[in-house]
């Protein structure tokens, strides 16, 4: 039988279980960088401060055990009504860091340019829109590289991307798969698109393209590139290739309320098992392609070991720090990609 004493101290103790268990998922969602329990938005803060975490916990035991203090002794609650209070203050405190993480935090996207940088050139392509960027003073055809999106991504998602091959004289072209365009087959139509285009180009040397492709776009630029024999070398920045896995490792990349969306975009599965992409892998060959991913993505599995029947042209690259959305903007692996190309373009 359940006997709470008082109904003050029941609050009290319930109110103290609260704000621990609060700052506790905080401390998680900081400590191992957490998305779906970040209350913060702002990066910066998220990684460095650990003040909410000491406010919640510390000042929530100080509060209750200054306030309580005689009754917590004369007698104080048993083992049923601790539990019972432990339990409901821990589960509305999680439920409500999954609420209000879901509607503080926005979906990734990348932002705007700075005023001032170079935001390419608007051309169509086939039905798509995409952004040409050239390198200042071109003088002779330079090597070009193609740059696919993941569906629904921000305009902006690789512009940083753009602008580092941009300086290492390589032309651009970086495409985004708008949800009319995101259908099978239509969506093999995009990449013939933007070779055409490119191979028309003056600045453009048509023996040396190059595609990129970001989670779902780098699944397409494998597909396509498989029977496209004008693109010389492909890198596929966390492309999906297998089923997504399921479960508590989501939270890390996004809120909640996104990681159900996510999770129940039905469209994006059936796009992705349309594709097809792990299948194409090795038709590729003997051209050189690289697979990338973040060593905290966890919105993509990796393909086991003799998974792809596949040439030694075929290489992996394993990001340390990064996950899913922000590896087409991590430092190491811009660096990574800028090099892959200026050596096999």
């Amino acid at each position: 039988m359940l006997y709470f004493v008082s109904r003050e101290l029941a609050l009290g103790y319930l109110l103290f279980c609260f704000l621990s268990a609060l700052g506790i998922l905080q401390y998680l969602g900081v400590r191992h960088r957490i998305v779906g329990f970040q209350l913060l938005t702002d990066s910066e803060h998220v990684r460095h401060s650990y003040g909410p975490v000491i406010v919640l916990i510390g000042g929530g035991a100080l509060w209750f055990f200054v306030s309580q203090w005689e009754a917590i002794f004369a007698p104080g609650l048993a083992g049923a009504e601790l539990c019972l209070l432990f339990g409901t203050g821990s589960v509305c405190a999680l439920v409500l860091t999954l609420v209000l993480a879901s509607l503080l935090q926005r979906p990734h996207r990348q932002a705007a340019p700075q005023t001032g940088s170079h935001e390419g050139v608007m051309v169509a392509v086939g039905s798509a829109i995409g952004h040409l960027h050239l390198p200042p003073n071109t003088t002779e055809p330079m090597p070009a590289v193609c740059m696919v999106a993941w569906p629904g991504a921000d305009r902006y998602s690789m512009s940083a991307l753009a602008q580092c091959m941009v300086q290492e004289r390589m032309v651009v072209l970086t495409l985004s798969i708008t949800d009319d365009l995101a259908s099978y087959p239509g969506i093999l139509s995009l990449l013939p698109a933007a070779v055409a285009l490119l191979s028309r180009r003056s600045e453009v040397d048509p023996s040396r393209l190059g595609a990129l492709g970001h989670d779902l776009g780098g699944d397409l630029v494998i597909r396509s590139a498989s029977s496209s024999k004008e693109i010389a070398a492909v890198a596929a920045l966390a492309p999906v290739l297998l089923d997504p896995p399921i479960g508590f490792d989501l939270l890390r990349e996004m809120p909640y309320l996104q990681a159900l969306r996510w999770l129940r975009d039905r469209e994006r599965a059936r796009l992705r098992t349309e594709l097809d992409a792990l299948e194409h892998v090795a038709k590729i060959a003997p051209r050189p392609i690289v697979l990338m991913y973040g060593a905290r993505d966890s919105l993509t599995t990796r393909p086991p070991d003799g998974r792809i029947d596949s040439e030694s042209s075929l290489h992996t690259d394993v990001t340390p720090g990064a996950g899913h959305f922000d590896l087409v903007e991590h430092p190491v692996a811009m660096r990574t990609v800028v090099q892959w190309f200026r050596e096999h373009l």
